[in-house]
């Protein structure tokens, strides 16, 4: 019975998606493209690092046309998990929020959202009434092709929501995606990889705002080695004050962090050294953490 049942679960999700071929009235649909991660710079330039940091497995493409409108481009990705998707959904969300899918936002002619293990990018070569109400009609038809609503990424519970800007957290694993949120380095000195989770998100209060960080490693040992290096690269002829290697950036700013068993915690900038101090003693106790390795 096992076997059968589970033969049953395989059969009911597609190997393959069929985007709609006619979403509007009068738009006429293209032949669909489906890309594998080996061919992502060949379709797009530079933005391919980042579909390729969270481990896109298929990008299904279709273009719609209709006279004296804009092309409207489609693109349906399919990621490993909910999780990445949603990953993929930080990555901007600004604009008018719509009620479509998981979460969904427009703006200037760019649709983006997502549902299950898939994210949606619908995009206009221009904003017209008409390409708008197009968008958001296809969007609603290619999120029903894309299953039952995931679960959100249990690391977002790594950061302490009072004072949070939820449209600013970012969910994400490699160095590369880091540095599209908020640059640190040139070189991965965090020792990123698909391996790693990692939240990021901006913090508001009356001196200004700060950058937080956390990130998860498959063991203490490799989140150690991690701080380490860090410490030794990054905070590098900077003077360091107990606790938690707070120092002074070249830029006024503080920055703070530690390691406890698998996670890095980190304040990357903050105005006075008063709130990195606070952000990251509540960031510790959000995890349930006592400081850990701190020097």
């Amino acid at each position: 019975m096992y076997c059968v049942i589970g033969a049953l679960l395989i059969l009911s999700v597609p190997a393959r998606i069929e985007l709609p071929t006619t979403p509007c009235a009068g738009w006429k649909a293209g032949a669909q493209r489906v890309i594998l991660p080996s061919g992502i710079f060949d379709y797009m330039d530079g933005a391919g690092e980042l579909y390729l940091g969270y481990g896109f497995k298929k990008l299904y493409v279709r273009e719609y046309r209709r006279a004296g409108e804009p092309v409207i481009t489609c693109e349906l990705y399919e990621l490993p998990s909910s999780a990445d998707a949603f990953g993929l959904f930080s990555y901007d969300r600004t604009g008018e929020p719509l009620n479509i899918g998981q979460g969904a936002v427009y703006a200037s002619g760019l649709l983006l959202a997502w549902q299950g293990r898939y994210f949606l990018r619908i995009l206009a070569e221009r904003e017209t009434p008409e390409s708008k109400r197009c968008a958001v009609e296809l969007a609603k038809q290619v999120l029903k092709l894309c299953g039952a609503p995931g679960k959100l990424p249990a690391a977002l519970q790594w950061l302490p929501k009072e004072n949070l800007e939820v449209h600013t957290v970012r969910y994400f694993h490699t160095h590369a995606c880091l540095n599209y949120f908020h640059f640190v380095a040139t070189k991965n000195i965090l020792n990123l990889s698909g391996k790693t989770e990692a939240v990021l998100g901006t913090y508001v209060d009356k001196q200004g705002k700060s950058v937080a960080l956390v990130v998860g490693y498959p063991t203490a040992d490799d989140a150690r080695r991690a701080w380490e290096q860090f410490r030794k690269l990054y905070l590098a002829g900077l003077k360091l004050s107990a606790p938690y290697s707070l120092a002074k950036l070249e830029n006024g700013r503080w920055t703070a962090g530690a390691q406890e068993g698998k996670k890095i915690f980190l304040v990357l900038e903050s105005p006075t050294r008063e709130d990195c101090l606070k952000l990251i003693e509540r960031i510790l106790v959000c995890n349930g953490a006592k400081g850990g390795n701190r020097r």
